[in-house]
């Protein structure tokens, strides 16, 4: 096995890319997503990129493994490339990947990375899935990993939207869909649009922005588009013509209701960013109900077969989803100073989820949370 390490995404995207195409992976470890992330957010973080390439003898290309180094406030952590800002995490796998490496050496082969990694004190690599494509994900064969707080859910398709819709959907869903979608055209016409130039994608991207800062001001919830480079991410690799980033409006007479940034990658459609317009006057007519239904029709007769709700355990995905895709995490103390970090780490890590999968505690918990956002925002109207 030869083994490289890279500091830098130069150079990278051609073996990168001609990998990814044929490999096992996720769209949040594409080539598109994590350099347009480290332009935009990894560099000013001061996350440094220690990408490691594997690859065989004879030169064809194993693994990418797009990893990071990032100092915390005990020690240096290593770390995935993305953050919070990827669902997923994990490597990018040749689809024969398993052949040459079996699960019980891959503890050899990261022990070998490991120690020709610069310097870290902790390894810190979460929201790993149980898979990777069609094989197991082998970062879960080297132990100290505990449940993620939250994990993903997913929708298989049906051929037509027709059929997957009759099978999902009981007749008193059916019905009353109908009536929030009439309900909703008396305000205009409804339609789903896909802009189609640079301008009209910018002020989908923009109306959902700041769609979702209303929301977010009333849950309380930090909105991280205020931070540095995460709407210029979002604008950027939208206007992207690689084909990775679907951005969509539902048009209610003409007026943007809700709004969608969406990722197809490998037959999936992940449903990452969505909103609807709070305050407008048919805000209680179920626009972003009625712009999910349109976006997982539009996903079937796009070729989809999946239908990715992504992390979060949130209640209405269970009247679509029928897969869960549990996560983990990865945490490994390297020296004395990573062991200080560790304990707060794990059992931070393991109260999240004790919050998060207890119900009663999750609500007073969000509960709470939005009453806090009112406080300190007192100016937000409240619906």
């Amino acid at each position: 096995m030869l083994l490289s390490i890279h500091e830098t995404f130069e150079g990278l995207q051609d073996v990168w890319t001609q990998l990814e195409r044929d490999a096992d992976c996720t769209a949040f470890q594409t080539y598109a997503w994590l350099s347009t992330w480290f332009r935009h957010i990894g560099k000013r973080s001061g996350i440094k990129p220690a990408i490691v390439v594997g690859r065989e003898a004879g030169g064809k290309t194993l693994f990418i493994m797009p990893l990071g180094l990032k100092r915390g406030v005990i020690g240096i952590r290593l770390v995935w490339l993305g953050g919070c800002l990827c669902d997923y995490q994990g490597p990018v796998l040749a689809k024969d990947f398993a052949r040459h490496v079996r699960r019980d050496q891959f503890k050899t082969l990261w022990a070998g990375i490991r120690a020709a990694l610069p310097h870290h004190d902790i390894v810190e690599l979460d929201r790993l899935p149980e898979a990777i494509g069609g094989q197991g994900n082998p970062f879960l064969a080297l132990g100290n990993v505990q449940p993620h707080a939250s994990n993903a859910h997913m929708t298989r398709l049906a051929p037509t939207w027709d059929e997957y819709y009759g099978a999902k959907r009981s007749s008193g869903s059916k019905k009353r869909d109908k009536q929030k979608r009439r309900k909703l055209e008396e305000f205009g016409a409804v339609e789903l649009v896909t802009p189609d130039s640079r301008e009209k994608i910018g002020r989908t991207v923009d109306a959902l922005i700041a769609q979702k800062g209303a929301t977010f001001a009333r849950m309380g919830v930090v909105n991280p588009f205020e931070k540095p480079g995460v709407r210029d991410f979002y604008m950027d690799l939208a206007r992207n013509e690689t084909g990775l980033v679907h951005v969509c409006h539902l048009e209610v007479g003409g007026r943007i209701a809700a709004a969608n940034w969406g990722v197809s990658f490998g037959g999936r459609y992940h449903y990452v960013l969505s909103s609807y317009a709070e305050q407008e006057d048919f805000a209680r007519r179920g626009p972003g109900m009625i712009q999910l239904m349109e976006l997982i029709r539009h996903a079937t007769e796009t070729g989809h077969t999946e239908f990715d709700f992504t992390i979060g355990d949130e209640a209405y995905k269970a009247d679509w989803c029928e897969v869960e895709i549990c996560l983990f995490d990865h945490l490994e103390a390297v020296t004395l100073r990573g062991w200080l970090a560790l304990l707060p780490a794990v059992l931070y890590r393991r109260v999240k989820r004790f919050i998060k999968q207890t119900p009663v505690l999750w609500d007073a918990f969000t509960r709470l949370r939005a009453a806090a956002g009112a406080l300190v925002r007192p100016g937000v109207a409240r619906v």
